[in-house]
């Protein structure tokens, strides 16, 4: 579980071997977490976008990375 990004609040991992489409998890300080989409950028859990407003700027601006990322670690 590779940590890609840190954020005061929260920090963005992707799982090995993990389920599709392709997403990544942002895990909060606090112990929630949600999963993000890389196509559609929907947040799926118990989190409020305005929280993880500064992750999800970075996985947009980041997103072919991600996806090659997210291909790589799950051929």
């Amino acid at each position: 579980m590779p940590t890609l990004q840190r954020f005061n609040q929260c920090h963005v991992v992707i799982y090995f071997d993990d389920h599709p489409p392709p997403h990544v998890h942002v895990k909060l300080r606090d112990g929630r977490d949600c999963t993000v989409d890389l196509e559609t950028f929907a947040v799926m859990g118990q989190v409020n976008e305005r929280e993880i407003r500064e992750a999800l700027m970075w996985i947009s601006s980041n997103q072919a990375v991600l996806f090659n990322t997210w291909r790589e670690y799950h051929q």
